[in-house]
C-alpha cells in the first residue's frame, strides 16, 4: 500500500513484527470480552441469584408441605443423604421420605448459605441450618441444627435440579 508522501517500507524484517503486532491486537480486540471478568459476571450473578431462589423455594415448599413442588426440585437420579448415613435414591424413595416428614412434623427450617458457587453445569450450596420441628401428633417441639450441602446440575432445558442433598448434625428423634 502506498501512502502519498510516506516512505515505502520494503524490508520483510520490519513488516513481519508489524504484522504480528497487528494480529495480536486484532485477536485481543476480538476475544477480550470472552476473557474479561465483567463479561461473565452478569450471567454468573444471575445464575447464583437463581440458585438462591431455588433454595428458598425449596424451604418454602417444605414449610407449606407442597410435596409435588418439593419433588420437582430433584433430578430423577437425585440422592438424599440423611444425617444417619442412610442414602435415599430416586423419585419414589424421595416421595416416601418427604411424605413421612410432612405427615409427622411441621417444619420451620432456616438455611444460612455460606458458599454458593457454579462451575459449568454443576453448582453447590453449602451452609448451616436451624430447624424447629413440631410433632403433629403431640405438639412437642424438636430443635436441630447442623450443616447442609446441595449439589445442583443444569438440565438440558437449562433449569437447575438437585442431584445430591446432604444434611449433617444430630438428627432429631423420630426422623
Amino acid at each position: 500500500m502506498n501512502i502519498p508522501g510516506a516512505t515505502p517500507i520494503k524490508s520483510p524484517r520490519i513488516l513481519r513484527p508489524l504484522r504480528a503486532a497487528i494480529a495480536v491486537l486484532a485477536f485481543a480486540a476480538i476475544f477480550a470480552p470472552s476473557f474479561s471478568p465483567s463479561a461473565s459476571a452478569a450471567p454468573q450473578a444471575a445464575t447464583l441469584a437463581n440458585l438462591a431462589q431455588i433454595r428458598e423455594a425449596w424451604v418454602q415448599a417444605l414449610r407449606t408441605k407442597q410435596l409435588d413442588s418439593i419433588l420437582k426440585f430433584y433430578a430423577p437420579d437425585a440422592v438424599f443423604l440423611q444425617p444417619n448415613g442412610e442414602r435415599i435414591t430416586g423419585p419414589a424413595a424421595l416421595r416416601t421420605l418427604f411424605q413421612n416428614i410432612m405427615a409427622t412434623f411441621n417444619s420451620d427450617l432456616t438455611l444460612h448459605s455460606q458458599t454458593l458457587e457454579t462451575s459449568g453445569d454443576l453448582a453447590y450450596d453449602s451452609g448451616d441450618f436451624q430447624e424447629s420441628l413440631t410433632a403433629i401428633s403431640t405438639g412437642a417441639k424438636i430443635f436441630s441444627k447442623g450443616s447442609y450441602i446441595i449439589i445442583f446440575r443444569r438440565q438440558p432445558d437449562h433449569n437447575w435440579q438437585i442431584i445430591q442433598h446432604v444434611w449433617t448434625g444430630v438428627p432429631p428423634p423420630g426422623t
